[in-house]
């Protein structure tokens, strides 16, 4: 039984460069397991077959991007089941399940709270393999951006030592690649390579024999270090290791990054021929990475000085399935747009390339890619500050991915957009960095071999100068001998002409005169005219860059509250106080609250304010589901239309955060049913009413709100004398809560329809 919980888990594991622990099932097994189920009665047994089929689906779909929502019937199955059979293995192995489930259908914080509920049940049961695979599915929940990385890193660290404690060496060795790998994404290269030579010791040690998926990180060490020569060497290893052990379901990408250190040493033809099979592959499996893939070959092709075919040949590619990634169909699209030459068209796709990327879970090497393009592309069509505003962005995410190459050329880039706008002194040092960058991936065979090209490019240009210099002596002597013609003419008829001349000679300086004064106010106009037109260009773009850093600080704030949450909640895995766990759920709650607030304002296409309707719907829907009171009490919600400024949402927002918590909380106690509703009225002018209203309980015996200094009612008072509010606590049939505050008139507007 043990060995197939941890099948169950491990089934699913990692896309990309990691490996899962387990093969997936073939379609004999898969035909004998429906069987099984189908003739199964409701024991242990048949949640085992739930929970293998349920994960089953989840590894195809990490795996192979098949559809993932198959598996929640046989998630909830299996939790349904092991309640009522009391099979606490089984519980704790569905939790899991459903929680990598509920991450696949949205990337926030809900999922993750079911892998820690069945990590909290590991413990407290003392499972430590059970417990090993849910520090490890709680490292895996977490995004792969840098300021996740350090919470990941300490997550697999608890699972090895315990995979250890128990004497599983072959998954205590599968966590270790899982820790270089994070190592990698952060920049420590050197410690990343120690421990992937480690991990292959120790599975050569245990007989296993997929060594390709450890290769492959190895090639993107070496890769990050510049050492050429080693990542070629482990990226053959890994395809003919994937060949060997008949594992292909990855080898496209295997191909496709040998491609790519051919194409970083600019062998084109040779870095084509791998980019083809990888695509060749992914054609066969119908995978949607072949949209990546086609856009890779038809860069490639654009390399090669054949662009109108390489649009062609994407279109033809990559069109019929656009659906399934249209965020680098758009970005492809517009990089041959732009090498066409079609302006317009590329800044349509690159404006949906930013819509979809701030849609989608943050993504520090996806980002710094989608960056550079932009820099690229504003460079090329001469708007220098955009171009700067990307480039930066994109050396920040490169340098925290260890991307040296890449890290080399953005200097270099940013050197031409300081030299295009005459800021010589940073430009020269983006210059250096560049050299030093690249001087330290290229070794000094290469160096020679550029040595020797520019040897011979000088030579033939000397040879083109000498060519010139012959020709111009020519055609100096042939001028020579037409002035003396000319000479010889203009003095024969400079007597005739001396009496025209000193007649015309007055008329003419009077009319020279009066050119000058013209040229000279023309040239007065048109100067004008030109310091106007530039400074009308850079307050457009300080308007740009403004909205642009403004969204940027919400997204940063975002962030930051959201890691704040992620320690929160973390922090409650050690805690075993009910009271001290109360208080970090209601503090991860609140910084969940002002959050939002920063969410709804980076991803609206508006600054200006809040929309009041969503965001305390969400705050609702957010508390209801942390206290597990979906069964049992319903929300009505009548929130007028109105968006308020960040200022004035944030206290209001806690203030809604504390009454629904204390509701939650007391109003409905052994699973009493209720409603608790939530309303936002304007009250004429500018002045709003907001209640909270509840059906429970009611307030204990003798309680006195005015004397009472709960933490709660400590903030709701607090925050309603903030904004002049007049914060009103009722008691009737349960509890009211009723807020009267006046909002600016710049501060509040309607909601948009």
């Amino acid at each position: 039984m043990k060995r197939l919980l941890l099948l169950l888990f491990f089934a699913a594991g990692f896309s990309g460069r990691a490996e899962p622990l387990y093969p997936l099932l073939s379609p004999a097994d898969l035909a004998s397991l429906r069987a099984q189920l189908r003739q199964s009665r409701p024991d242990t047994n048949r949640v085992l077959l739930l929970l293998r089929l349920g994960t089953d689906v989840l590894a195809r779909s990490e795996e192979l991007e098949t559809d993932f929502r198959p598996a929640g019937a046989y998630g909830q199955q299996a939790r349904a089941l092991s309640e009522t059979l009391h099979f606490e293995a089984g519980r704790i192995a569905s939790l899991y399940a459903l929680g990598q489930l509920q991450l696949l259908a949205s990337p926030d914080t809900a999922g993750r709270g079911l892998i820690r509920q069945g990590l909290r049940l590991s413990r407290q049961q003392h499972r430590p393999r059970l417990e090993a695979l849910g520090w490890y599915r709680l490292g895996n929940s977490y995004p792969r951006v840098a300021h996740y990385l350090p919470l990941s890193i300490a997550c697999y660290q608890q699972a090895r030592a315990l995979f250890r404690q128990v004497g599983a060496q072959t998954e205590a060795a599968y966590i270790l690649k899982l820790l270089a790998d994070t190592h990698l994404l952060q920049g420590n290269t050197g410690q990343a390579m120690r421990e992937l030579l480690q991990v292959v010791a120790l599975y050569r040690a245990s007989g296993h024999r997929e060594l390709h998926y450890t290769y492959d990180l190895l090639l993107a060490a070496n890769r990050q270090l510049g050492n050429y020569k080693e990542a070629l060497r482990y990226g053959l290893a890994t395809i003919e290791s994937a060949q060997a052990t008949h594992d292909t379901s990855a080898i496209a990408g295997f191909y496709s990054r040998v491609g790519g250190l051919y194409d970083e040493v600019e062998e084109t033809p040779t870095a084509l021929t791998y980019y083809r099979k990888a695509l060749r592959n992914l054609q066969q499996a119908h995978s949607p990475e072949v949209i990546r893939m086609a856009g890779i070959v038809a860069k490639t092709l654009v390399r090669q000085g054949q662009a109108r075919q390489a649009l062609a040949f994407y279109l033809r590619t990559a069109r019929p399935v656009a659906a399934a990634d249209r965020l680098s169909y758009a970005q492809y699209l517009a990089e041959l747009y732009v090498a066409l030459k079609r302006y317009p068209l590329a800044e349509q796709q690159y404006a949906q390339v930013l819509a979809l990327a701030g849609a989608r879970p943050p993504d520090d090497l996806g980002n710094m890619r989608i960056n550079q393009a932009l820099g690229d592309f504003y460079l090329l069509t001469r708007r220098y500050g955009k171009a700067r505003w990307h480039y930066q962005q994109a050396l920040g995410e490169s340098q925290r991915g260890g991307f040296l190459l890449g890290v080399s050329r953005l200097h270099l880039r940013l050197f031409q957009v300081d030299s295009a706008q005459h800021n010589f002194p940073a430009a020269i040092a983006h210059y250096q960095r560049y050299k030093a960058l690249n001087d330290s991936i290229f070794n000094a065979t290469k160096n020679k071999q550029l040595a020797s090209l520019e040897i011979q490019y000088d030579t033939r240009k000397k040879e083109q100068n000498i060519a010139l210099l012959t020709k111009q002596t020519q055609l100096q002597q042939s001028s020579i001998r037409q002035k003396d013609f000319q000479r010889n003419a203009l003095l024969s008829g400079a007597v005739l002409l001396a009496l025209l001349l000193g007649l015309s000679y007055n008329r003419y300086r009077l009319k020279q005169r009066g050119n000058q004064l013209l040229e000279a106010q023309q040239r007065e106009i048109n100067q004008q005219n030109h310091s106007l037109q530039h400074l009308l260009g850079e307050k457009e773009e300080l308007l740009v860059e403004k909205d642009w850093m403004l969204k940027e600080i919400h997204h940063r704030v975002k962030n930051n509250l959201q890691v704040i949450s992620s320690l929160l909640s973390t922090q409650s895995d050690f805690l075993h106080d009910p009271a001290a766990l109360a208080a970090i759920r209601e503090s991860e709650n609140r910084v969940r609250a002002m959050a939002l607030i920063h969410q709804k304002l980076y991803q609206s296409t508006s600054l200006a304010g809040v929309n009041m309707a969503e965001y305390i719907g969400e705050i609702a829907s957010h508390l209801l589901e942390s206290f597990e009171c979906q069964g049992t009490v319903q929300t009505r919600l009548a929130v007028a239309p109105i968006e308020l400024d960040a200022a004035l949402a944030t206290p209001i927002g806690l203030i809604i955060n504390e009454a629904l918590t204390n509701a939650f909380k007391y109003a409905f106690p052994r699973q009493r049913g209720g409603t608790v509703a939530v309303a936002l009225a304007a009250m004429g002018g500018q002045r709003y009413q907001l209640t909270i209203a509840d059906d429970g309980v009611g307030l204990p015996p003798n309680f006195n709100v005015e004397d009472n200094h709960t933490m709660g009612l400590t903030i709701m008072h607090g925050l309603s004398h903030q904004i002049d509010g007049r914060l009103r606590i009722t008691q009737a049939a349960g509890v009211q809560v009723r807020l009267e505050f006046e909002v600016p008139a710049k501060t509040a507007a309607p909601a948009p329809v």
